[in-house]
This record gives C-alpha cells, sequence and structure tokens, in this order.
C-alpha cells in the first residue's frame, strides 16, 4: 500500500505543468496609436557651400574648367516644411572703384557673379559699377563737348570681354524722378571702339528716364532697361551720380520691388508657375564675367545670399 501511494502523488505533481505549456501557446497583440506634428518651417539648403575660380584671365568667362571642383551650377533644396513660393538673391559689391587703384583688397568677387536658370541666359544678380576715375578724351557728352565737360558723369556695364558705356548729367541729383541716363548701344571690345557720341541725337545711345526708389532706397533713381543692348535688367542710379548698379535676381535692389524687369529666381504664381515643394530642389547655373582691367592675384571673398519665402 505505501508504494501505490507514492506514485500517485507523482502523477498529481506532474499533470498541472502539462497544462501551463499548452496555455502559454497562445498569442496576444495591441496597438498604440503614434502622431508627429511637423513645424511650420521656412528652410533651404544650399550646396555647393564654396565656390573657387582660379587661373581666369581678365576678359573672360570663369566657368566649371576654371572651378577648383569643377562645380557649374549650386543647388538649392527645400528642406523645411512649407512650399516655397519665391527664391531670389543678393550678392556683395565692391566697396570702391574697381580700376586704376593698383590693388585688389577692395574688388569683391561677388560682385563678378553671374546666374541663369536651366536653358536660360546669365544675368548679374547685381553689378555695381562706378563712375571713371580720369577723364575719357574719345567721348563725347551730351552737348558735343570731347571730352565730356565736368558735370558729365560716364563709367561702364563690364560683361567679361566687352562693354557698355553710360553717361548722364551730374548738375543734378540722379535720384530725381524725371532724370536721364544715357547707354551706347555698341560694346567697346578688345577690337572696337564702340558706340561713344552721347550728344543729344547721336542715335548711338538708348536714354532711359529714372524714378526715385523711395522709402529707405530714396537715395537713388531706378528705371526698367525695355530696349538697346541692356534690355531686361534694372538700373539703379546713385544721387552723387557716381554709383550705378545693374540688377535681375535681386529683388532687395534699389527699386527692386517696382522695375518690372526684376525678377524672382523661382516664382511660384509666373516662373515656374507652382512651388517648390519640402523635398524638391532647384539648380541655378552660375559663372564668374571677369572684365578686363582687374589686378591681379586672388580677389576679396565675396558672398552670394539665396532668399526664399512662402508667400501663401
Amino acid at each position: 500500500m505505501k508504494k501505490w501511494f507514492i506514485l500517485l502523488l507523482a502523477l498529481i505533481a506532474i499533470l498541472p505543468v502539462s497544462t501551463v505549456r499548452a496555455q502559454l501557446q497562445v498569442n496576444d497583440t495591441e496597438s498604440t496609436n503614434v502622431t508627429v506634428t511637423v513645424s511650420s518651417v521656412v528652410m533651404v539648403d544650399i550646396n555647393p557651400a564654396s565656390l573657387s575660380w582660379t587661373g581666369v584671365e581678365p576678359g573672360s568667362v570663369g566657368g566649371p574648367n576654371e572651378e577648383t571642383n569643377g562645380y557649374f551650377a549650386i543647388q538649392i533644396e527645400n528642406i523645411g516644411s512649407r512650399n516655397i513660393t519665391h527664391i531670389w538673391f543678393n550678392n556683395s559689391w565692391s566697396t570702391g572703384r574697381e580700376f586704376a587703384t593698383g590693388t585688389n583688397t577692395n574688388i569683391d568677387s561677388g560682385n563678378f557673379v553671374v546666374l541663369a536658370r536651366e536653358g536660360g541666359n546669365y544675368y548679374f544678380s547685381g553689378r555695381r559699377e562706378w563712375n571713371e576715375s580720369r577723364s575719357l578724351v574719345y567721348l563725347k557728352d551730351f552737348a558735343g563737348n570731347i571730352p565730356p565737360a565736368s558735370n558729365y558723369y560716364y563709367g561702364r556695364f563690364h560683361n567679361a570681354s566687352y562693354e557698355y558705356f553710360w553717361m548722364t548729367d551730374a548738375s543734378t541729383y540722379c535720384n530725381t524722378t524725371g532724370h536721364t541716363i544715357r547707354i551706347g548701344n555698341t560694346p567697346h571690345t578688345e577690337s572696337q571702339t564702340g558706340s561713344t557720341n552721347f550728344q543729344t541725337g547721336s542715335g548711338q545711345y538708348t536714354e532711359i528716364t529714372l524714378t526715385n526708389a523711395g522709402g529707405s532706397d530714396a537715395s537713388w533713381g531706378y528705371a526698367a532697361i525695355t530696349s538697346g543692348p541692356l534690355s531686361g535688367y534694372c538700373i539703379a542710379v546713385y544721387y552723387t551720380c557716381d554709383q550705378v548698379i545693374f540688377y535681375k535676381w535681386n529683388k532687395d535692389a534699389p527699386g527692386g520691388t517696382s522695375c518690372t524687369n526684376a525678377e524672382y529666381f523661382w516664382d511660384a504664381n509666373s516662373n515656374p508657375g507652382f512651388p517648390l515643394v519640402p523635398g524638391n530642389s532647384t539648380v541655378a547655373n552660375i559663372r564668374v564675367f571677369v572684365p578686363y582691367g582687374i589686378y591681379e592675384g586672388q580677389l576679396k571673398k565675396g558672398f552670394l545670399t539665396v532668399f526664399v519665402n512662402d508667400a501663401g
């Protein structure tokens, strides 16, 4: 009787273990909700972060062959969370005359940068020019004087291997609405003199009438150039008549919000007609136009600034 009792207890101890193992084979799942709210931010990333052109000869274009890494464009990527409606540019300018100074200390590399939409024409975002530092004996002023009388200020629009002379009467402030500036129709190059006769009625110039820019830019007069070789640019002239800015992609230049030729590089309303959505990018082809007469060596580091917004 004692042996059977022991065996019965052993069986009773084994049975519950088998039951527990069967219960562990049953599976179960449960989910939890995940929600992410992205902040409303306008952000942009520009690459490459720097560009450097070397060995560019005076009167030539610096392209990918002269750029240290072979870069020919910059990529502008929307890394924010909002649609980008507009893209425009600003660049640094030389702080004084770039020519006839015997030094390159004040010559800003940013003043030579030109940009183009893919497949489009190159324009200066903003090119700042100064009047000539000495008399040019082969120019004729509005009244027919050669060389020009002292009340006439004149200079050049430099564009690599060619340039256009401009002239204005500096006896009155150049930011005054109705003031005029004349630009020669034929370029001056290494092999030709170009348009140098600004005498009234000569037919060698395009005359542009300025409007005061007003507000914080009231020291400037501006106009859209709608005819002649520089058609498509805006021009701004300082009240002292010794500084002129030619611009295209710079909406912050004097008169830039009003000048009809000043364009956004990307405009969701017209060109291309849709916003740059988050995660998408666009390209701006880039070059430098180095004119004749620039002092040798490495020029002052310049900056190209990209502005974006979401105007709704």
